[in-house]
């Protein structure tokens, strides 16, 4: 029996597929349910494994497809799995906060070696070094919902799956840019909160390097149940637009309201 991971909130970019000629020769279907399963199934193995290898190595070309009947338009669109590459990301991040006995415990060493040959040989390939998905464990960051609105975006229900009830968001990336950097000049100016401007900073970043006729979709997975629909959305535009006006009551209110939804999803995690 496959290990449940409903604690995942992912953030993904879908891409026009004819900005990715090497994904050109896979047919367009509805795969998104098979590829991670696949990714799953591999994790797994990886993670019973003596030792256990938590580097993924494999299914980077694997795109999931949304396809321009899905998306309501005339773009079949694409994103990368990309395991390997977020786990070489998630890799460097443990490297810099971890002592070297914790990362020993936690990513043997021959998993490190191995991680490192496999991340040489690609960046030898000239590769496309963008990671398309963003991984949320429990809850959703407020800075992702600076671009997304779902009382304005397209929100997907879904019952049918053997996973049960699912909701994904889904918004232009030229609309949820543009919300970002809306809200990003006023928090720069407004608020006291460095780390939260330093990351909607590197979010607005990230959004800008894709295509302009990509979409951003906020799949809510396992946590649907959880989060929806009550998500926090509306508090954080709450709290922008009372920064916007100089309501300092009012912003403290709402991101405050918004910090105990946070710490509740919290207690959620710790008690599973």
């Amino acid at each position: 029996m496959a290990y449940q991971r409903d604690f995942e909130v992912l953030l993904r970019i879908f891409e026009p597929l004819v900005v990715h000629p090497e994904l050109s020769g896979y047919p367009v279907s509805e795969n998104r349910e098979t590829i991670m399963k696949l990714v799953h199934a591999d994790a797994d193995s990886r993670l019973i494994s003596i030792p256990p290898d938590p580097v993924a190595d494999s299914y980077r070309g694997t795109p999931i497809f949304m396809s321009a009947a899905d998306s309501g338009d005339s773009f079949d669109r694409v994103c990368p799995a990309q395991d390997d590459i977020r786990s070489w990301h998630a890799l460097e991040a443990l490297i810099e906060n971890s002592t070297r006995h914790e990362l020993d415990m936690v990513v043997p060493k021959a998993a490190r070696r191995r991680a490192a040959a496999h991340r040489v040989e690609w960046l030898q390939e000239d590769p496309d070094t963008r990671v398309f998905t963003r991984t949320s464990a429990w809850d959703v960051s407020p800075v992702w919902w600076l671009a997304i609105d779902p009382q304005q975006d397209q929100v997907i229900s879904d019952e049918s799956g053997e996973d049960g009830f699912r909701i994904r968001i889904r918004t232009p990336i030229l609309t949820a840019s543009a919300r970002v950097d809306w809200a990003l000049e006023i928090i720069k100016e407004k608020s006291r909160l460095t780390s939260v401007v330093e990351s909607t900073e590197m979010f607005s970043e990230w959004l800008d390097v894709f295509d302009m006729n990509s979409i951003l979709e906020l799949d809510l997975g396992g946590m649907s149940e959880v989060i929806w629909p009550d998500t926090g959305a509306e508090l954080v535009s709450d709290w922008v637009d009372c920064l916007n006006v100089d309501d300092e009551e009012g912003a403290q209110r709402a991101f405050g309201k918004y910090t105990r939804l946070w710490e509740m999803l919290g207690l959620y995690a710790r008690s599973s």
